[in-house]
């Protein structure tokens, strides 16, 4: 059923779907097994219930983000899933930066229109708000990826021309932010285990990209084909946000985008191990 016709930014989480069950479950549990550990552990009830949100949206954000660079294999997500959990439990992070998160999701549907529809005026303010709003936050280099996606839509098959004017004050108002804040975009420091995993991951990413010659998933909406270069556009935006965060961020650029890298993990790796049941 199709509760979202007007936006191209909103998916219904319809429970009727045995995997949007599925991970409705999923959240929950780990939100409260997460949330319980911490109440033992800490006898404080707010740590707890921290807990629980944190680890609830670190998976739930890792599943939304892999369906939407993976939309023709929806297991792929569980795989991000439990690579994200398994990477919490190792990194035990404390926060996610939640704006890049978002800015995420926005621009790989806007790109990829699996919802259906083409970005409506107020979708595009929306995410030209969300890029304002990274950039104002520090994420210089992140937003310019997000503004990007503007003009990628402007050009891609069947594009909407107005994007492009969207993207130009995108570029402007990260610029003016720049300027009234003082901002400037600086490298961070990756130590060399993060190094080894990005350098990895993007390679493994760019391959499965390589690798996808075509798309079967159909729009959320309308029951359309998927084009091919948006789906690949989003992808690497997707990758492109995750290493702007890296380069920016070091090692703390990586563990605040923990599912978006556990993401990028999962979609190839469930990808190889797809390929070698099939053989």
């Amino acid at each position: 059923m199709n509760l979202s016709p007007k936006t191209a930014l909103g998916r219904p989480l319809d429970p009727s779907y045995k995997t949007n069950l599925a991970i409705i479950v999923v959240t929950l549990l780990v939100g409260v097994i997460a949330g319980g550990l911490t109440l033992l552990s800490t006898g404080n009830l707010g740590s707890a219930v921290s807990a629980g949100l944190l680890y609830g949206a670190i998976a739930f954000a890792g599943w939304v983000i892999s369906r939407e660079i993976d939309p023709d294999h929806d297991l792929s997500a569980f795989v991000a899933v439990a690579l994200a959990l398994i990477a919490s439990l190792i990194i035990k992070p404390t926060s996610l930066d939640i704006l890049p998160l978002a800015l995420i999701i926005f621009i790989t549907r806007m790109t990829s229109r699996v919802v259906g529809p083409r970005a409506t005026f107020i979708d595009s303010a929306i995410v030209l708000a969300t890029i304002g709003l990274t950039a104002y936050f520090g994420n210089l280099l992140i937003a310019l990826v997000g503004a990007s996606a503007f003009f990628l839509d402007g050009v891609l098959p069947n594009p909407l021309r107005r994007q492009i004017v969207f993207g130009v004050v995108a570029v402007g108002t990260i610029a003016l932010v720049s300027i009234i804040s003082q901002q400037a975009i600086v490298i961070g420091q990756l130590s060399g285990p993060y190094v080894a995993l990005v350098a990895g991951v993007t390679i493994a990413f760019l391959l499965n990209i390589l690798g996808t010659p075509h798309i079967h998933t159909q729009s959320d909406s309308g029951n359309r084909p998927l084009s091919l270069s948006r789906v690949r556009s989003a992808m690497l935006l997707t990758l492109a946000i995750g290493i702007a965060a890296a380069i920016t961020l070091g090692d703390e650029g990586v563990n605040s985008l923990l599912p978006l890298w556990a993401s990028l993990t999962a979609v190839p790796l469930y990808r190889l191990a797809f390929l070698a049941m099939q053989a």
